[in-house]
């Protein structure tokens, strides 16, 4: 079991109902992310595509959120909005108060590589390296020791079950056991926050389940926050607060 201090101190959350932890007093600081009337145009030429209209929405520390919407609803949109990734056409996105796009880019990528963790539906892990090298990645980018990085990568490995396979390289894995190391890989910096983007979309109904119930785990016993964003109404029960999406606004 993965545990730290800053996991220890999340709140507990049923449905909409959130406790304070111990020596929290004040609710407004259990908000970890917050968007405010945020929007997305993209333009070509003289056609414009506004994608977002308008989205506020709030994010509490140690929940999980999971945002339902069909294809073309904008779901990705928002989640790369509010992960850092991509700037809103208007509006604005907080992280723990923080007006998240005031920051400056290089910052901001610290942040993304230490506080925020992103699981995507294509994996994205790099062919010519092993399991536990593409677990290694973004903690020696950190700068953490690589004697401390490499056990901590194989501890994460045997946390998702892969212990049997560090050494594979995505090649010989299957869809499923290349999710969990992209799951493995963005716990290595230990982050507050995990976006998961169609984490199941390239999976079959078993492999999806063994997912869901990872970042179930995930959630409840090491306190993570999650936001999920799905197609699939099957994946919003481990979630404790759903929304829906539908062009570009939440219903």
């Amino acid at each position: 079991m993965i545990m730290t201090g800053r996991i220890n101190a999340t709140p507990t959350c049923r449905g909409s109902i959130y406790l304070c932890p111990e020596g929290v007093s004040n609710p407004t600081k259990l908000n970890m992310l917050k968007a405010e009337n945020l929007c997305k145009i993209y333009k070509d030429g003289k056609i414009s595509l506004e994608v977002l209209k308008g989205i506020n929405l709030e994010v509490k520390n140690g929940e999980a959120l999971c945002i339902i919407g069909p294809s073309g609803a904008g779901k990705s949109t928002l989640l790369h909005l509010l992960g850092g990734l991509d700037e809103p056409s208007k509006g604005k996105v907080f992280f723990e108060g923080e007006a998240l796009y005031r920051i400056p880019e290089e910052e901001r990528a610290k942040i993304r590589n230490e506080r925020i963790g992103f699981v995507f539906q294509f994996y994205h892990l790099l062919p010519e390296f092993s399991a536990l090298e593409n677990v290694l990645l973004p903690a020696l980018i950190d700068a953490i020791a690589f004697a401390r990085a490499k056990e901590r990568a194989e501890e994460l490995l045997r946390l998702v079950g892969l212990e049997a396979r560090m050494d594979h390289k995505p090649s010989q894995l299957s869809g499923g056991e290349q999710q969990r190391v992209a799951i493995a890989r963005t716990l290595i910096n230990d982050p507050d926050i995990i976006f998961c983007d169609e984490p199941t979309g390239n999976l079959d109904s078993q492999q999806g389940a063994q997912i869901v119930e990872l970042l179930r785990n995930l959630n409840r016993e090491q306190g993570k926050t999650l936001v999920i964003v799905s197609h699939e109404e099957s994946i919003a029960r481990m979630a404790n607060r759903i929304v829906h999406i539908r062009d570009g606004r939440l219903l």
